[in-house]
């Protein structure tokens, strides 16, 4: 799914108030409890021009997090032109930034529902509960971006042949920071696991990606 086109036709300001109101309701539940009453009372439209804009509420979740995922992406490009093409340089003096953005930035409720709600909605699909998966928005913007990592990283770094290749280093490369992220929302009540500790094994797993796994001898 995708935003209609009768949304991107809004105004700047009413887009503005809808994805305001997204974020507001997605920061305070995950998607799975998520309400489109909540949304449109907020975003003071009618329950009708929702149905008009999105086909569901995963749909506009969808669109609303494919939004803070391009602001991630724009970022990383930034700081591998910085490092020379290096990705792994990059990432890794990003993670410090990135870290601090998912544990106490703007977005930081969002991100704990999302991980928190990750779980729960799994459980949730399994028994035929709707509203629980989404699709992120793929918009052109994001297109661009993702050509614009490809070009600036020096791959002749890596042992990397195809865009195929390029592609799942990349996914890679964010299912671990995601997944240190989601292990620690999870156990953040339990255990007095500190932020230094969630960036510690980002940088531990990346070396594992790029160094591999296996003991060699010297020769």
């Amino acid at each position: 799914n995708m935003p209609k086109q009768t949304f991107f036709n809004l105004k700047d300001e009413k887009q503005r108030r809808i994805i305001a109101a997204a974020r507001r309701e997605f920061s305070h539940h995950p998607l799975y409890e998520s309400s489109i009453n909540n949304i449109i009372k907020e975003a003071k439209i009618p329950r009708g021009s929702f149905y008009q804009y999105f086909e569901d509420i995963a749909d506009l979740y969808g669109y609303y997090f494919s939004l803070i995922l391009e602001d991630i992406q724009a970022r990383l490009i930034d700081e591998v032109r910085q490092n020379h093409g290096d990705i792994f340089a990059a990432v890794r003096k990003y993670a410090g930034v990135f870290l601090e953005e998912i544990l106490a930035g703007e977005h930081r409720d969002f991100y704990r529902n999302f991980f928190l709600g990750a779980n729960a909605s799994i459980r949730a699909r399994e028994n035929h509960h709707p509203g629980t998966g989404f699709n992120v928005f793929h918009s052109k913007r994001m297109r661009g971006l993702r050509s614009q990592l490809r070009e600036v990283v020096d791959w002749d770094q890596l042992k990397v042949t195809s865009q195929k290749d390029q592609a799942m280093i990349q996914q890679l490369i964010m299912m671990i920071f995601f997944h240190a992220f989601a292990s620690y929302f999870i156990h953040a009540d339990e255990t007095d696991e500190e932020p230094a500790m969630v960036q510690k094994e980002i940088e531990h797993n990346l070396d594992w990606l790029e160094y591999g796994v296996r003991r060699t001898e010297e020769k």
